[in-house]
């Protein structure tokens, strides 16, 4: 399992940069994501999600942005949890 939780303070930036950018410029997929994290779905299960929609290439800009947007709001939930 790769969980990601997003350490150090610029790779947190560039998280919550891409959760602000979602919530910002797609606003539904932000509020999927946020239900599917609440549900306790994990980044992997994100990342699998993404994969079954636009297949096994990950690289897309889109992508990685939702995947980093996840990160952050996954880190959230455990600083919350903590």
């Amino acid at each position: 399992m790769t969980m990601t939780v997003v350490k150090g303070p610029l790779a947190k930036a560039i998280a919550q940069q891409s959760a602000e950018w979602l919530e910002g410029n797609f606003p539904l997929i932000y509020e999927a994501l946020g239900k599917e994290l609440e549900t306790g779905h994990n980044i992997d299960d994100i990342r699998r999600i993404l994969r079954r929609i636009f297949g096994n290439e990950l690289r897309d800009a889109f992508v990685l942005r939702v995947l980093q947007a996840a990160e952050f709001m996954f880190s959230e939930q455990v600083n919350i949890a903590r």
